[in-house]
């Protein structure tokens, strides 16, 4: 499965199997884990209990049904750009646990952080959790509710977008990518990002007059969903981190 393809199939899985996941699995989620550090000097954890059959992180009842045995610890520096790289590459983290059969939530709130343990070094921070597992057959009622109200509250494609042309008129490439973004998950469950094309350049910002810290997470999120989306579309590229940092075509 392609990382396009993953990120069509994703959704916010907020009901699991009680079912562990096989070493294979979590070694490639390991693999994983360990690039994303490595590229950006994060501290991304994995807490496996498969072997135990204990849950790895205690979610919100309210909002999650089921247990998972693993968990990724979504640690990195503190500060904006610290997490803008959480969310840029958790949501590589992400894809990858869907193209594994795998579901996954993005969770900065509605758990239990007394029952994590995150190792954590002077000016870091854990920014959130990533249950990882198998998503029930059958979601129950509450959980069902929870996510048709989150995402109705997605806005249309076009405002996603700034630009000084007509959406229609955009780059395919572009379009695309903003496709992707809207597809994507939101830390603040409020999608505050938008991507810019003006003066021939595309950039990314947040359009949330009221802002807080964690937004910078979709900010990370929202760029990797572009690049992936404006990939499929025939353009790569990488972007710079930092509000309106720009995407350079490659």
């Amino acid at each position: 499965m392609t990382e396009f393809e993953a990120l069509e199939k994703r959704i916010s899985v907020r009901a699991y199997e009680k079912r562990p996941l096989p070493p294979e699995t979590v070694a490639e989620l390991r693999e994983t884990i360990d690039a994303c550090n490595a590229a950006a000097g994060l501290h991304f954890q994995l807490i496996d209990k498969n072997a135990d059959k204990k849950p790895a992180v205690k979610l919100s009842p309210g909002m999650f049904a089921g247990e998972v045995y693993t968990c990724a610890l979504l640690a990195g520096p503190e500060g904006e750009l610290g997490g803008e790289m959480v969310g840029y590459f958790s949501e590589k983290l992400m894809l990858k646990a869907v193209s594994l059969g795998l579901g996954a939530c993005w969770v900065a709130g509605t758990y239990d952080r007394k029952s994590v343990s995150p190792a954590l070094c002077d000016g870091e921070k854990l920014w959130g959790v990533m249950p990882l597992g198998y998503a029930a057959e059958k979601v129950p009622l509450l959980q069902r509710t929870i996510r048709s109200r989150i995402r109705a509250k997605d806005r249309k494609t076009e405002a996603f977008v700034e630009s000084d042309y007509p959406y229609t008129s955009l780059p395919a490439w572009i379009r695309a990518g903003a496709e992707a973004v809207k597809a994507g998950p939101s830390a603040v469950n409020q999608q505050p990002v938008n991507i810019v094309y003006k003066g021939g350049l595309v950039t990314a910002r947040l359009w949330k007059e009221k802002k807080n810290e964690l937004m910078c997470l979709d900010l990370g999120i929202a760029k990797y969903q572009f690049q992936v989306g404006a990939e499929n579309a025939g353009v790569r590229g990488f972007w710079n981190f930092g509000e309106d940092g720009e995407f350079i075509a490659e």
